[in-house]
């Protein structure tokens, strides 16, 4: 649960682009639609923490580079008189409102949160005003595969224990998108059938195959033998 005291000084900050903006470094089939009802979705899921929160895209985001506009945006919130800001994403369909306050709820306890991404990154941050230096933030290896590991060194100098929640996979590609169906049951539907547009009739047809392999398992988990074939005609 939430506490009052917690309301006060916790915020979360998604850093989220338009759908089009987007489109511009994710270039999926029908992206646009994907991406809105992602982000509305993740907005969705913060009301639900009952924390305030601050969308911000690229609309209100200053500086040249992605470090720059990530970080002046994480300052802007503390400049807002929080103590604590949580950061997320549109592009991570696992992430729940549960791992939300549960964030908050270790800020609280006086850690820094990290959610791994499994391209090296993070889909969601918490951290302190006090352990926030935004010219280190700024010069980190922004977008590349070891910013993650850029980011829990630069934490270290703070002493300040982290808490880690699960390492989920966001999405940049259509690959990322064909891993994603392996848990298809832990996204909801509407955005189960959004992936489903985003895909080529090729990709459609892998999913389905997927999917009726994965389902006849289930009916026969103790079937060792031969491997299920899926004949679609």
């Amino acid at each position: 649960m939430i506490t009052e005291s917690l309301m006060r000084s916790t915020a979360v900050l998604i850093f989220a682009n338009s759908s089009q903006e987007e489109m511009r470094y994710k270039p999926l089939q029908r992206g646009e639609v994907l991406f809105d009802s992602l982000t509305n979705t993740v907005i969705q899921k913060v009301k639900q923490s009952k924390l305030t929160y601050f969308h911000i895209s690229e609309k209100h985001q200053n500086g040249f580079s992605f470090g720059e506009r990530f970080s002046n945006a994480v300052q802007n919130v503390f400049d807002k008189g929080f103590d604590k800001v949580i950061t997320v994403g549109n592009d991570t369909p696992h992430l729940q409102t549960a791992h939300i306050t549960t964030a908050a709820k270790a800020l609280a306890d006086g850690k820094t949160v990290i959610g791994p991404s499994l391209d090296g990154g993070f889909y969601l941050m918490g951290i302190h005003k006090a352990d926030f230096n935004k010219e280190k933030f700024q010069s980190m290896p922004w977008q590349k595969c070891n910013l993650l590991k850029s980011l829990l060194d630069t934490l270290q100098e703070t002493s300040c224990p982290i808490f880690q929640l699960p390492t989920f996979r966001d999405i940049d590609t259509v690959k990322d998108v064909l891993s994603l169906v392996n848990y298809i049951r832990s996204i909801s539907v509407s955005i189960q059938k959004l992936f489903a547009l985003c895909l080529s009739v090729k990709q459609q047809f892998l999913l389905l195959a997927e999917k009726c392999y994965v389902s006849v398992l289930l009916q026969n988990p103790y079937n060792k033998g031969s491997p299920v074939l899926v004949h679609i005609q």
